[in-house]
C-alpha cells in the first residue's frame, strides 16, 4: 500500500538545506532536503522564505535510520497523482472537526480541492457545519460562491440570529 498523501506549511530550512515538515499521519518531523525541490520558482521562494511561507504536498517513507523522509513532493494539489486524492480529501474534511491543523491551512487545501471541482455539496455541508468553521464562519466566506453563501446562511440560521439581541461576535462581519 502506498504511503498516504500529506501536506504542510514548510516550517524551516536550516543552513545545510534540510527542511522539517509536520505530518498528518506520523509523529515527529518529516525531513526533506532543499535539493528535492526541482522547480526554479520554488527554489527562489525558499531562498527568500519566511517561516510558514507556503504549503507543499508530499508522501514520505522511513529511512534506514528509522526517520521519516519526504519521498515525493508536489507544489499544488492538482499535480498530485489522482490515486492519493480521495483518501486525502477524507482526512482533510474530518480535520475541520479536529485539532491538529489550523483553519487557514485547511482552507488553503479546501480552496484547491474546490478549484479542482472535488468537493461535493454533501462534503461542503460537512465542512460548513464543522467546529472550526462554525467557530469563525467569516474565514471561509471568500472561498464560497453566491449559492454556497446562501446555503451557509441557512446552516448558521442568520435570519434567526438577526432577531436576537446578543449576536455572535462574528455576526456583523458575516452579514457585511
Amino acid at each position: 500500500m502506498p504511503e498516504p498523501l500529506d501536506f504542510c506549511r514548510i516550517k524551516k530550512i536550516d543552513e545545510k538545506g534540510f527542511g522539517f515538515l509536520k505530518s498528518l499521519h506520523y509523529p515527529g518531523d518529516v525531513f526533506f532536503h532543499f535539493s528535492q525541490i526541482k522547480k526554479e520558482e520554488m527554489l527562489d521562494r525558499l531562498n527568500q522564505m519566511k517561516r510558514g511561507d507556503f504549503i507543499v504536498y508530499f508522501t514520505s517513507r522511513v529511512t534506514d535510520k528509522l526517520k521519516r523522509k519526504v519521498d515525493r513532493f508536489w507544489y499544488k494539489l492538482q499535480d498530485v497523482p489522482v490515486e492519493f486524492i480521495d483518501e486525502f480529501k477524507s482526512v482533510i474534511i474530518k480535520e475541520f472537526d479536529g485539532t491538529r491543523i489550523n483553519t487557514f491551512d485547511l482552507l488553503h487545501v479546501f480552496s484547491e480541492l474546490k478549484e479542482m471541482s472535488l468537493i461535493s455539496r454533501e462534503e461542503l455541508t460537512t465542512i460548513l457545519t464543522s467546529k472550526k468553521i462554525h467557530s469563525l464562519p467569516t474565514t471561509i466566506l471568500p472561498l464560497l460562491n453566491p449559492e454556497e453563501k446562501v446555503l451557509f446562511r441557512e446552516i448558521l440560521q442568520i435570519d434567526e440570529l438577526a432577531k436576537k439581541e446578543n449576536k455572535p461576535f462574528w455576526y456583523e462581519d458575516f452579514v457585511n
